[in-house]
């Protein structure tokens, strides 16, 4: 017989075992260059970058410290603006803060940087639930992932153009939370979020919420910073009826003119000022600022305010033929960005991701339970064994032993019950995605209607894509078919650089493929599921950085990859 010292001390053993088994190991003591790292980020993330970079994490000995390696450097990395190619980096973080609840706020920071990582790659619908995920998840009192994830998800509403103001709700509640973080760097960006994101014929609001970016952000010395939101300024008021505010919106573009003669969105600053002066019925000065643009912007929002100010300057001069000519073309391109149908289907796909994400929440906490139940009953069946060993005779032993067999066969018949449910929400989850495809089936019909125009006639070509501008993300046949035109136009420009980087991202090779074809910035914008020109222009600025290119895309297209 076992004495009841050696018992307890068997039973002390055995719980810790299966407690340690079960993951409740507790919050973990980093490796001290991660912690240091991760202080760093804060107001350094170029130094937290390098210092991340060049630790390798083969050197680190826990799974926790490689997870926590994990989501600093793909943070990291999104925070320098280094183009994502896969989601497997912060999915090594992901993996293991879901297996371990109790890093809460490390498994908020991996559901937000899984969003931004998908959000780079193009993938919204994805990106979107994550961002929901992290805000579920996230502490009532981490005020600034609170401020951070709206931000985020305010981005993605106005990119897509979501209807009832949904953008601007989330800012002023991101605003909310900076403030109470307090992060005077994002209540700054916040407030300019809000006054951009108010239509032209609400200048009250615009103005106001700029104005105090602009106080917050000189207060702050944020040059960069308040030279942006300086422009917004100039971007409303020059519309404005009072001519008070025109001349302000033109003294404001050309002091930022000769404050930052070098500025790379320079030609919208001599828009502003041609259009101001063209107001102030002065033709001639607004072209001699248009004169100094080389040539027509590419893009769309750029073209649409070039027509505008040709337009204006036609009106002053008395052109009324040309001023009717520059106006209808201004109207059709701005007409061209609406997408409603595709932003409509994003709210309502959001909502039924709510349903469905409750579920499988449920779904894998039971998982969770059944897997602590089994490592349970296999130690106390093992605990069983020994005990057993010193009081029992052999039979009884090997008859319990088989009933502790049967109730874990029992347990592991019902957790793979469970996982078929969760393998059946997850094509559930992809009927979901359905329902994006359908918005390009039209697209789909139109191309194969006009494959001829598509293959023997350019132009034609090109008139299609006018004819299709409100229809988003066109189907593989046609990207095929879209890159075999870009390559006899091109000298097989596209496939040499496939060849030459072989790590390119699918939708780089699509924009590529687009810009070969010298199509409008407006057509290339629909077609990338864009509407918003800075995020066109941020797109080709982080493929020309793919390709490591010293300049500009269009000048690496028209060299023909030279």
């Amino acid at each position: 017989m076992m004495n009841k010292a050696g018992f307890y001390i068997l039973l002390l053993f055995s719980l810790a075992a299966v407690c340690w088994l079960g993951g409740c190991r507790g919050h973990q003591n980093y490796d001290n260059n991660l912690t240091a790292a991760d202080e760093l980020m804060k107001h350094d993330v170029d130094s937290a970058l390098a210092t991340l970079s060049a630790l390798q994490p083969s050197c680190l000995t826990h799974d926790a410290d490689r997870a926590y390696h994990a989501l600093l450097l793909t943070e990291a990395r999104y925070r320098c603006y280094i183009p994502a190619t896969s989601d497997s980096l912060i999915n090594v973080a992901l993996d293991y803060y879901e297996r371990h609840g109790e890093e809460r706020d490390k498994l908020t920071r991996a559901y937000i940087y899984k969003g931004a990582v998908m959000e780079e790659l193009g993938e919204n619908r994805e990106a979107m639930q994550y961002y929901k995920t992290a805000l579920s998840q996230v502490a009532p009192d981490d005020y600034f992932n609170q401020g951070y994830i709206r931000l985020r998800i305010g981005n993605i509403y106005r990119d897509n153009l979501v209807a009832d103001s949904a953008d601007i709700t989330m800012f002023k509640e991101a605003l909310n939370y900076f403030e109470q973080a307090p992060d005077s760097f994002y209540m700054v960006t916040c407030l300019a979020e809000i006054g951009s994101s108010y239509g032209k014929n609400n200048l009250d609001s615009v103005l106001h919420y700029l104005y105090r970016a602009d106080t917050l952000a000189t207060t702050l010395h944020a040059d960069q910073l308040r030279a942006i939101n300086r422009i917004f300024i100039a971007e409303h008021m020059m519309y404005s009826r009072d001519l008070k505010e025109v001349d302000k919106a033109k003294n404001i573009a050309l002091a930022l003119l000769q404050e930052y003669p070098d500025y790379e969105d320079a030609g919208d600053l001599l828009m502003i000022a041609a259009y101001t002066l063209a107001r102030q019925n002065k033709p001639d000065s607004a072209m001699f600022y248009l004169n100094q643009m080389d040539g027509a912007p590419a893009a769309s929002n750029g073209l649409v305010l070039y027509h505008t100010c040709l337009a204006e300057v036609a009106r002053a001069r008395g052109d009324i033929p040309s001023y009717q000519s520059h106006f209808e073309r201004a109207d059709v391109l701005a007409d061209s960005i609406e997408q409603n149908a595709v932003q409509v289907q994003l709210r309502d796909t959001e909502a039924e991701y709510d349903n469905e994400a409750l579920k499988n929440e449920n779904l894998r906490y039971k998982m969770k339970l059944m897997t602590s139940i089994l490592i349970t009953a296999l130690a106390l069946s093992l605990l069983t064994i020994v005990v057993m060993a010193y009081h029992r005779k052999l039979s009884r032993r090997k008859q319990q032993l088989k009933d502790k067999e049967d109730a874990i066969e029992r347990l592991h018949s019902e957790q793979a019950q469970l996982s078929l449910q969760l393998e059946n929400d997850k094509v559930m989850n992809d009927n979901l995605k359905e329902a994006i495809q359908n918005q390009i089936e039209m697209f789909a019909r139109l191309v194969e209607k006009h494959r001829k125009e598509f293959t023997t006639d350019p132009k034609e070509f090109a008139k299609l894509f006018e004819a299709v501008y409100s229809v988003s993300q066109p189907d593989s046949a046609f990207w095929l078919g879209l890159r075999a035109y870009a390559d006899s136009v091109t000298d097989n420009l596209v496939s040499r650089t496939m060849e030459a980087h072989p790590s390119l991202l699918e939708t780089d090779v699509q924009l590529l493929s687009l810009c070969c074809c010298n199509l409008p910035t407006t057509v290339v914008m629909a077609c990338m599921g864009y509407n918003e020109v800075h995020s066109l222009y941020n797109k080709k600025r982080r493929l020309a950085q793919t390709l490591g290119l010293e300049d500009k895309l269009d000048e690496y297209i028209m060299r023909r990859g030279k």
